[in-house]
């Protein structure tokens, strides 16, 4: 009698321990399946972490455990919220102004464009992948995608000449985007050359915004006028994709 006592309750344990529970149901399809509502009134403890202040429990699919992670996918950084690939990121953004004028030489065409110095008033630098000094400048994007590339540049220069001003890749020497027009303005008078584009830039690869004319010119830092000054010539690469 006491063998097979001993036989059930060993059985009823290992039933216990190994089979699926069902509360509220006779079929379980889980470990622990609960066919009804669920309170629960302290921390939820996932792999032994009940994750951090702030931080959302996210699905990874059928099959693997769910994880903690910060709200809308890890965002810590100023910017615009768009979403790659199901997945909530900051856009990466770079504005920078210019600080004080730069003086452009002359070149003998638009081949041969000079790195714009002076773009070192930083608007926003979100990812921290621009650089720029008194001489030249330079940044990466950090993910393949398609940017929105604005330049808004002041230039005086002579009469009846063509400036350049664009993007320029570092590795390939060669324009990426750009705009140039003929300078109607009288010599030495002011006229804004403005490029707008959206295009695809590559991780890892170095960029820089450039500059040419065939004379000597000089890029505006700040406007002039009886009515007031302000900043006049900035750049900026926004992710849009």
């Amino acid at each position: 009698m006491s063998k097979y006592f001993f036989f059930l309750i060993h059985m009823l344990f290992f039933s216990v321990c190994f089979s699926q529970i069902g509360i509220n149901t006779q079929t379980p399809q889980k470990t622990l399946h609960v066919n009804g509502t669920l309170q629960v009134t302290n921390e939820i403890n996932l792999g032994g972490s009940s994750g951090t202040s702030g931080q959302i429990l996210r699905s990874n699919g059928p099959g693997q455990p769910a994880t903690w992670e910060n709200m809308a996918g890890g965002l810590n950084s100023t910017g615009t919220v768009m979403v790659v690939g199901g997945k909530y990121v900051v856009a990466q953004e770079i504005t920078v102004n210019m600080a004080s004028d730069f003086a452009g030489p002359a070149v003998p065409g638009a081949t041969i464009a000079t790195n714009i110095g002076s773009l070192t008033d930083e608007v926003i630098d979100n990812e921290n992948r621009y650089s720029g000094n008194g001489s030249s400048n330079t940044f990466q994007v950090s993910a393949d995608g398609v940017y929105k590339v604005i330049m808004n540049m002041q230039l005086s220069t002579t009469n009846n000449t063509y400036p350049v001003v664009g993007i320029w890749d570092n590795t390939t020497n060669l324009w990426v985007a750009r705009v140039n027009d003929v300078f109607a303005a009288p010599t030495n008078g002011f006229q804004t050359y403005t490029l707008m584009t959206s295009l695809f830039l590559a991780a890892g690869k170095d960029y820089s915004f450039r500059a040419a004319n065939t004379v000597a010119y000089t890029i505006k830092a700040l406007s002039s006028g009886a009515t007031g000054s302000g900043p006049v010539s900035e750049v900026s690469v926004k992710r849009l994709k």
